[in-house]
């Protein structure tokens, strides 16, 4: 197929498999979005990745074409901006398989300050995934498929799939300070595949002249979400990093992540390592370990302490885990303060197995920072397998632990024994059992401190 044929695909045999934003990007593509878009013509709107001679069998490299499509699309804005540079056209990349061998061929790596400022905006749309798909397959190792230093905010990914042949590559690396911004990053109908070191990586630093101690401090990692998303393959450190630099004071930005109705579904690592605190919200979905021999945790959260940690927040509703070893853990935690939610999630579906009496699926360490605090941690209307272990080596003066009409699969006490669902290393910490089942029976109502 030639680059002329491959710019010019048929209306109809597009637009019938086009759902969601695809839709909505091939229509403005096809020009038959309204008459006005007719009149424009094709391209005004939109960058076709085909027209730049991308190659959509993977047999060749497609960096060049997805090079100079997104030149393109940086090349013309809206006048006049509302804030920023806003560009004019969205990124479309049409089924088939694309092969990158190069970082930061996506959109270019270079930082906002200095090379333009913020581009508050940006649309990369494909037609659903799997059958837009990209697959990096770098000449070199520990590169970052694409890198956003403090330069685009406003940005939306959809409809497309994204494959690692190279298990020291990133997908992702976010950097941000006062001066410029990462904030508002959605994903929709985007997959995940193949071998990474990590997914997306937040970072930040502040942005002073030389010498001064005393500018205000922030940076702005904020407002990202995945809407449908499915994460799959292997990390070696973590899909999402919050805080890759976390002796940085000034991380204090990381606010407001949302992941929605997930497919989280990966062999081994870490799902979320947030390192700084931060409100996260995970609601829906289907996290599952895959791999029974090698670790993995969902949930690990750093205990770093300071103004950057000013938000601690974890709220999880309606998820079912599936851990399949004992090795597994869905979430590993030492946080001091904060609040920390599951309602209505389940980690039971393979407590029948020899090894599930010996899991601690749910880890706590309240000595990690301040031995003495703890976060709220509440429990309501889960069902839960194994135990859940608590270091605690002092009574701890804030901070308890709720659980509200649970249900205990593998133990016959709620504490205390070798069976007891709830252990401590150190000091009982505060606890409530309330409403809640032990196997079919139902637990007395407890507190402890």
């Amino acid at each position: 197929m030639s680059v002329q044929e491959r710019g010019n695909l048929g209306r109809r045999s597009i637009l019938a498999g086009l759902t969601g934003a695809g839709a909505i990007a091939g229509s403005l593509a096809l020009g038959s979005g309204s008459a006005a878009a007719a009149t424009i013509g094709l391209d005004t709107y939109v960058v076709n990745v085909l027209a730049k001679g991308a190659d959509p069998t993977g047999q060749t490299p497609s960096d060049q074409a997805f090079h100079d499509a997104a030149a393109e699309l940086l090349g013309s804005f809206q006048t006049p901006p509302l804030s920023g540079a806003i560009p004019k056209k969205v990124l479309l990349v049409p089924p088939g398989n694309y092969l990158l061998t190069q970082p930061d061929q996506l959109l270019p790596g270079e930082a906002g300050p200095g090379h333009g400022g913020i581009v508050d905006g940006i649309a990369i749309v494909g037609y659903g995934k799997r059958l837009s798909r990209i697959t990096y397959a770098p000449t070199a190792r520990n590169t970052t498929f694409w890198t956003n230093r403090d330069r685009y905010k406003n940005i939306r990914i959809s409809g497309l799939t994204f494959d690692s042949k190279d298990a020291t590559s990133t997908f992702n690396y976010a950097f941000s300070s006062d001066a410029g911004g990462v904030q508002d990053t959605w994903y929709t109908d985007v997959e995940w595949h193949g071998d990474w070191k990590a997914g997306i990586v937040l970072d930040g630093a502040p942005d002073r002249e030389p010498g001064d101690t005393t500018s205000p401090q922030s940076d702005l990692n904020s407002e990202m979400g995945w809407d449908h998303c499915q994460v799959g393959g292997s990390y070696t450190d973590a899909f999402l990093v919050i805080g890759a630099s976390p002796t940085e004071s000034q991380q204090d930005q990381f606010l407001n992540f949302w992941f929605r109705d997930c497919k989280v579904e990966f062999k081994y690592g870490t799902f979320v390592r947030n390192e700084r605190g931060g409100s996260m919200n995970f609601t829906g979905g289907s996290y599952i370990l895959t791999d029974p021999n090698t670790a993995g945790t969902f949930f690990k959260l750093g205990g770093t302490t300071g103004r950057a940690d000013s938000v601690n927040r974890l709220y999880v509703q309606g998820i079912r885990f599936e851990i399949r070893s004992a090795k597994h853990k869905v979430i590993d935690s030492a946080w001091y303060k904060g609040n920390i939610t599951f309602v209505s999630c389940d980690d039971t579906a393979l407590s029948f197995q020899s090894w599930a009496t010996t899991a601690q699926p749910h880890v706590y360490r309240f000595d990690a920072v301040t031995p003495n605090r703890a976060p709220m941690i509440r429990y309501q209307d889960c069902a839960l397998m194994g135990s859940h272990q608590i270091t605690s080596p002092t009574a701890t003066t804030a901070g308890k632990l709720l659980y509200d009409g649970c249900r205990f699969i593998d133990m016959t006490t709620g504490t205390g024994g070798t069976a007891a669902f709830l252990r401590w290393t150190g000091v009982a910490p505060w606890y409530e059992f309330k409403d809640c089942l032990i196997g079919s029976t139902r637990l007395a109502d407890a507190k402890g401190q």
